[in-house]
């Protein structure tokens, strides 16, 4: 885009994230606290009133897939990664396209990594456990299977 030249459609490149999950019959993750989802209390903190608390906790990422525990990563792809010794009822999704760094990933969302190799979705800001929720399911479609 040339200097001084404007966009209305600015393209915002979202984090490349990766997360083991279970997938659906559409091949898309499920949506439960295990896979596209939280447990409260043990990935993010609650308020009194069922808010989720913006203290960095939240649905676990990595910036590749072999950053991710290795009990998590499915056995069938011990070839690429020795020692791979997780279900292979997981698969290994990705979303985003630009460096792991804090940024925005969806509406709602933001990476917070703490180290080079695991980060956090948290929230923008303190919304309750229901909104968190609804905004990390919103982001299903843009999980694509990625084992390479």
């Amino acid at each position: 885009m040339a200097l001084g030249s404007q966009s209305t459609n600015a393209e915002i490149v979202m984090p490349t994230v990766f997360r083991v999950m279970r997938k659906d019959f559409d091949n898309l993750p499920t949506v439960n606290q295990t896979s596209l989802g939280v447990r409260p209390g043990t990935d993010v903190d609650l308020d009194a009133q069922n808010n989720v608390l913006v203290n960095g906790k939240g649905m676990s990422v990595s910036p590749n897939w072999r950053n991710i525990n290795i009990h998590r990563i499915p056995k069938r792809l011990r070839p690429l990664l020795a020692g791979a010794g997780g279900s292979n009822t997981w698969f290994c999704f990705r979303t985003g396209s630009g460096p792991f760094q804090q940024g925005s990933l969806a509406t709602g969302l933001t990476l917070e990594p703490d180290s080079a190799t695991h980060g956090n979705v948290v929230p923008v800001q303190i919304v309750p456990l229901t909104t968190y929720a609804a905004n990390l399911t919103a982001t299903r479609s843009d999980w694509v299977e990625d084992e390479t």
